[in-house]
């Protein structure tokens, strides 16, 4: 049985129903995802170590997709609302890379002379010179919780004329080396330096991929003889940098022999403490059925996560049980959290945006300017001590985007996706636009497809009261119950403007103006004929007055006069083209050129005659 990873198995399974292929074609730092035969390409790819993490959200699809190549892929999220939950067979054993060999007990020698499951250790492994005088033991047992089938190890305690010598287990090496119980010659070690190995050949070291959050375990107590005094088993995990660690540590004084011998000093201990990375430690194991247990790491220095050494004993304190006290452990796994606690928005803001981690989508407004959106507007907290981030911002043009931030822990076990689309509010104009009159709440939305300019053609016919007209921008339309909004204007009913009015001046023609709540985003200009030219980026207004074209003025001064003429004469000897000028230069007839005759037609309005 391979009870911890058919949480794997299950997903390749899942993936029948769900969705059919989710494949992966790495191309250097960019990739193509396909997706049930649709393919998406050139998606950006973060990458650490040999992870690479793609962010995808479009077309309904709501996906994180993790992949060391293109066989190891998995993938987190929905498409068209059903969630997925998505593993290649590949990850299965790729996950195992993160967890510590044979944790869940089913790997046994067939050899009666090795009693001891693969990759852990009891005292038939032990070193020291009372190593043969221990008398603990470590079986295969077929006793496993309900609901399970296959093996778990068990550790018994023996007592030898009163003195009991208790159960333990390690992934390391045990050390006996004392005749009192309580004396740290007596631990669990293990160093990467060692060359020692144990009856499968194996070196007694176990070394870390990644930063484990938390260990889980199932555990079964049970007590010999009661023992009100001393009630608990033990378990120890310990992070380290893979040089020597002992579990328990040193203490100062002990002696490696109740007569004479080697006795740490304070050096000793200070120099085995510095190596730990994190420890996760529960002395308080009661006697129960099996329980599963979960000990959070408690990490002082995440840098030296290097390797792990985990023992477990029939008693928290050595020496103290009773004979015959035993603890079955089974299905131990390494836990590597990966969730998203906050995403802050950093330098933008945007309406409405609450984060909450339940909420994964979200569909978000703003006003004003085009923003530019990247990667470093978002900060994203997430819980999990290996966690990976990855944010990507697709630029939709117009001051539209589509984001995916998703979150994974190393072993594609754990992980999540949120997706956030941001759109730029339309804009709308109101007043007699392109040969129609746009109230305020059937507003003429501007254009932004082709580009973020806008132009419009603006005419007044005169309707309005005295010689002022009204035009005006909004973001939002009004309804029937909004007359008292600052939004809701009539454009052709003078003073209807409830936050004011901007007049446009003559001066202020032809240059770029604030579409501001402060000029009341309504605007007064005589009457006339104009073109309005808004930035949708910036937010920026340009009116410009159709000037009525005089015939012969072909610089467009407003008046026909001998600078007229020399333009006429320029475009005849080729020194010039009609585009230099604003004005039409041929004026007489109906053909196209620029003769003689058009400049005999500008003498002619300069003297009056035409």
């Amino acid at each position: 049985m391979k009870k911890i990873f058919t949480f794997f198995a299950a997903l390749v399974c899942m993936m029948c129903v769900q969705a059919q292929t989710i494949e992966v074609a790495p191309n250097g730092d960019v990739c193509t995802v396909t997706v049930d035969g649709t393919a998406y390409e050139n998606l950006s790819v973060t990458t650490e170590g040999d992870i690479h993490l793609v962010a995808i959200n479009r077309d309904g699809i709501s996906l994180l997709v993790r992949y060391t190549d293109a066989n190891t892929v998995s993938a987190i999220g929905t498409v068209n609302g059903q969630p997925v939950d998505y593993a290649s067979a590949a990850v299965v054993a790729y996950a195992k890379g993160f967890q510590i060999p044979n944790s869940d007990f089913e790997e046994w020698s067939s050899s009666s002379s090795i009693t001891e499951p693969r990759y852990w250790h009891g005292f038939k492994s032990a070193k020291g010179d009372l190593a043969s005088q221990a008398t603990s033991t470590l079986l295969k047992s077929s006793d496993v919780r309900s609901g399970v089938t296959g093996s778990s190890a068990v550790i018994a305690s023996k007592s030898i004329f009163g003195v009991v010598a208790n159960g333990t287990i390690t992934n390391g090496q045990l050390m006996a080396q004392s005749m009192t119980a309580g004396n740290t010659w007596n631990h669990s070690e293990m160093d990467q330096s060692s060359s020692a190995t144990d009856k499968y050949g194996d070196k007694f070291f176990t070394s870390l991929k990644a930063k484990p959050d938390a260990i889980k375990t199932w555990l079964k107590f049970n007590q010999g003889t009661s023992n009100s005094d001393y009630p608990y088993a033990t378990m120890s995990a310990v992070l380290f940098n893979g040089n020597y660690y002992q579990d328990p540590e040193p203490k100062k004084g002990d002696s490696s022999k109740f007569i004479g011998g080697i006795t740490y000093t304070q050096e000793d201990v200070d120099s085995v403490a510095a190596r730990v990375a994190a420890k996760a430690q529960n002395r308080q194991i009661s006697t129960g059925d099996w329980r599963e247990f979960t000990i959070p790491f408690t990490y002082t220095d995440t840098s030296k996560a290097k390797a792990i050494l985990v023992t477990i004993s029939t008693n928290a304190t050595p020496g103290k049980g009773s004979a015959n006290d035993q603890v079955w452990v089974d299905d131990m796994e390494l836990v590597y959290n990966a969730a998203i606690s906050d995403i802050a928005l950093n330098g933008v803001t945007l309406d409405g945006f609450n984060f909450n981690a339940a909420t994964k989508t979200y569909d978000l407004t703003y006003s004003g300017e085009v923003i530019n959106l990247t990667a470093d507007n978002f900060v994203v907290t997430t819980t999990g001590m290996s966690a990976m981030v990855v944010k990507n911002v697709e630029d939709l043009g117009c001051g539209n985007y589509r984001i995916a931030i998703g979150v994974t822990s190393p072993d594609f076990k754990n992980g999540e996706v949120y997706t956030i689309n941001v759109t730029k509010r339309p804009v709308w104009i109101l007043g007699e636009v392109n040969d129609k009159v746009w109230a305020a709440n059937d507003g003429l939305q501007m254009d932004t497809e082709d580009g973020i300019t806008y132009t419009a053609e603006v005419t007044f016919d005169g309707r309005n009261e005295g010689e002022v007209n009204y035009f005006s921008f909004t973001t939002e339309l009004a309804n029937d119950n909004d007359e008292g909004a600052w939004n809701y204007i009539a454009p052709f009913r003078f003073g209807a403007v409830s936050e004011g009015n901007f007049w446009v001046s003559d001066e202020q023609l032809d240059k770029p103006l604030s579409l501001t709540y402060e000029n009341g985003q309504a605007f007064c200009i005589s009457k006339g004929e104009y073109t309005l030219q808004v930035n949708l980026a910036e937010m920026t207004l340009v009116i410009t007055k159709v000037q009525e074209e005089t015939l012969g003025d072909v610089t467009g001064d407003g008046k026909v006069d001998v600078q007229d003429l020399n333009a006429v004469i320029n475009i005849m000897l080729g020194k010039k083209t009609q585009a230099d000028y604003p004005g039409r230069a041929n004026i007489a007839g109906n053909d196209e050129k620029v003769d003689v005759q058009d400049l005999n037609a500008v003498v002619n309005i300069m003297l009056g005659k035409s």
